[in-house]
């Protein structure tokens, strides 16, 4: 499970860990939007983001259910208690750090991301949502390198044997 702030990296990243793995890949944004014939943003608009986390909910345990495959979270999914502990059961979790420089340059304020709008409020969200974050297995930092690098780094961080991931006690910071 890959978690981390809007920005990070999470889907591209997650799409390279799986070619590396030869695993299957969910975004759990687009997996709700399947569900709900909706983008995310009109969600937002229409139902609230309340509604919208109540998905994200039911989209993370249907997610720990899946078996080798990569699961890339929303933004907020991770500083969810309910959320967190569905995403975290049985999987490692694995948190795609970037700093504010970087996603401020990375996420556009055209209104795809409904709380990227406001950019007083993203940094604000993400200074309350590292702590978090932090709770994840691993840390990796997702800002430095290509995608497919950073997939790299997280096989060679969470596998050490051919028998699968290893759970680690200690942040790999």
């Amino acid at each position: 499970m890959l978690v981390g702030f809007m920005g990070s990296g999470k889907s591209t990243v997650g799409a390279a860990l799986a070619r590396h793995l030869r695993w299957g890949f969910r975004d759990l944004d687009r997996w709700i939007e399947e569900k709900n014939g909706l983008t995310v943003a009109e969600i937002f608009r229409r139902h609230g983001e309340a509604f919208f986390r109540e998905q994200e909910r039911r989209a993370a345990r249907a997610a720990a259910r899946l078996r080798r495959h990569v699961v890339a979270a929303g933004g907020g999914a991770f500083a969810a208690e309910a959320t967190r502990d569905a995403l975290r059961a049985g999987s490692l979790t694995v948190w795609l750090r970037c700093p504010w420089d970087a996603l401020r340059r990375r996420i556009p304020k055209d209104g795809s991301r409904p709380l990227a709008v406001d950019r007083g409020r993203m940094r604000r969200l993400l200074a309350e949502r590292e702590s978090s974050y932090r709770l994840a297995d691993l840390a990796v930092d997702s800002w430095r390198a290509a995608p497919d690098e950073v997939a790299r780094r997280i096989v060679e961080a969470a596998f050490t044997t051919t028998a699968g991931p290893a759970r680690r006690t200690t942040k790999k910071r």
